[in-house]
């Protein structure tokens, strides 16, 4: 702040998650988020619920903006959930906001009323040796895969082969939360129907009944269930996977995003004065196209 202050820069700071959620990351800086909040010529939040929480730590309503992460549709595309086997993928670190062990609980239960099904989970994190034993503790050892990192065109390929995606996240216990997560994007850009749960950005981009169905944070019962329905019903994972990639590709593509950012940006540069930072002209077409 004090750096753009001194060059005479526009200070546009952009929140992603833990940095707007996580309880001793917001008391550490509960004198200092406010100062800067007021102090920005704008802020970015990825999901709405991030964007109401930091105007209520002192965000100017006017200046916090909602915009999340953008999709290349291009790239992650291809699904076709009726002709897929019954397999729900999840791709995502093994941590406490994303509550792998409650998506795994729910498979178990989908498992033994539809036993052709299948989960393969990719990530890696601190619980995943956990979620390893869960499985097995579960009897479900041989309907589950669990994959390490994996590169896009491998994440691409699983997208394109299941049925559904599914993501249980909830509030962990030091408060963290997601923005709006890039896996629940790219699930819904690729064509894949969405079970996941009320939390944080996720019902900003899963419309429950139209591009996914959506379930309370810990309602385990509920998500098996949801899942149980897409395992047997491959058209309504097809109709809702439709719907997905159509709200992905008017909302949440990498060109939606990247143009209200530049939105962002060019108003903060305007009401800078003379359009220049420090004594750099700026040529507003270029750095569109640079973006």
């Amino acid at each position: 702040m004090e750096a753009c202050q001194t060059a005479g820069v526009p200070l546009i700071v952009h929140f992603h998650g833990y940095d707007a959620s996580v309880r001793s990351v917001l008391e550490a800086h509960s004198k200092t988020y406010p100062v800067m909040l007021r102090e920005a010529a704008a802020v970015i939040a990825v999901s709405r619920s991030m964007q109401r929480k930091l105007v209520s730590i002192g965000g100017p309503a006017e200046k916090v903006h909602y915009n999340p992460c953008g999709i290349d549709c291009h790239q992650f595309s291809g699904s076709d959930p009726a002709n897929a086997p019954p397999t729900f993928l999840a791709v995502g670190r093994f941590v406490d906001k994303k509550a792998p062990h409650l998506t795994i609980r729910a498979f178990a239960e989908v498992y033994r009323g539809y036993p052709e099904a299948r989960l393969r989970m990719i990530g890696e994190g601190p619980l995943r040796k956990e979620c390893e034993d869960l499985a097995r503790e579960l009897g479900i050892s041989q309907a589950s895969t669990f994959l390490s990192a994996q590169p896009h065109s491998v994440v691409q390929a699983e997208m394109r082969e299941a049925r559904c995606f599914v993501q249980h996240s909830v509030e962990a216990p030091s408060g963290d939360c997601e923005g709006t997560p890039v896996g629940i994007l790219e699930a819904g850009a690729s064509g894949l129907p969405v079970i996941s749960t009320r939390h944080a950005g996720i019902p900003d981009v899963v419309i429950d009944g139209q591009t996914g169905l959506l379930v309370d944070e810990r309602d385990v019962d509920g998500m098996a269930e949801r899942m149980l329905q897409l395992a047997r019903d491959p058209g309504l994972a097809a109709a809702l996977g439709r719907g997905a990639r159509q709200r992905i590709k008017a909302h949440f593509s990498l060109e939606e995003s990247l143009g209200r950012l530049w939105e962002v940006i060019a108003g903060c540069i305007a009401r800078a004065g003379d359009g220049q930072t420090g004594n750099q002209s700026l040529n507003l077409n270029s750095q569109r196209s640079f973006l």
